[in-house]
């Protein structure tokens, strides 16, 4: 047995550093990488804006893995997240009280008429 050679943390067979499951119990060695591509970007921005609360799953995730441009994946998706999440809480809040307004003004049309 080599000196360099790995053991799997489970099942202590021999492994290889290239392994990211080892062949004998199916561990998981090493976590898989998420994609850093264009389009896993505006997937996950676009989640971000129009799904605010669950931007931030992913936003988590991407600031977990150990690569640079990673963390800056998650990091924007996660302020995404949270203009989007303002964003959409100041405009139910204002439709909310359009429509108090609405409701308040028939109904004193209604007093004022007597019925």
């Amino acid at each position: 047995m080599d000196s360099e050679q790995k053991l799997c943390p489970a099942c202590h067979n021999p492994i290889t550093e290239f392994y990211y499951f080892c062949p004998n119990c199916g561990k998981n060695l090493k976590p898989t990488l998420l994609s850093t591509s264009v389009l896993s970007q505006i997937g996950v921005y676009a989640l971000s804006i129009f799904l605010p609360p669950l931007g931030l799953w992913p936003g988590i995730k991407y600031l977990r893995q150990k690569g640079k441009i990673a963390k800056i994946i998650g990091l924007i998706a996660i302020v995404l997240t949270i203009i989007a999440t303002g964003t959409s809480a100041w405009f139910l809040s204002s439709v909310a009280k359009n429509l108090d307004q609405q409701i308040n003004s028939q109904l004193n049309r209604y007093q004022n008429l007597g019925l």
